[in-house]
């Protein structure tokens, strides 16, 4: 299925969208580009260029990193986990 060219325009988040999105949020850095490729952080600060993310790693380190190498760790929601007996 084809969708019209104004749709993709206003429904994909460009990438100064998706680092503000992740500003407070736990994520993964995804891309083998990275030296710090498979570690995880909490989005700090986003910088003014509005795509550079401050990052504090899991293991204390801070980094700055552009948006396009992390993903978002996103939590199964409740329901689908099994309960415990």
């Amino acid at each position: 299925m084809s969708y019209p060219l104004w749709y993709y325009r206003h429904m994909i988040m460009n990438e100064e969208q998706q680092a503000k999105i992740l500003l407070n949020n736990e994520v993964k850095v995804t891309d083998h580009r990275s030296q710090f490729v498979g570690e995880t952080g909490i989005v700090k600060q986003v910088m003014h260029d509005g795509r550079t993310l401050d990052i504090k790693l899991s293991n204390g380190k801070f980094v700055f990193l552009d948006v396009t190498l992390v993903s978002e760790i996103q939590e199964p929601p409740m329901s689908w986990q099994r309960p415990v007996c």
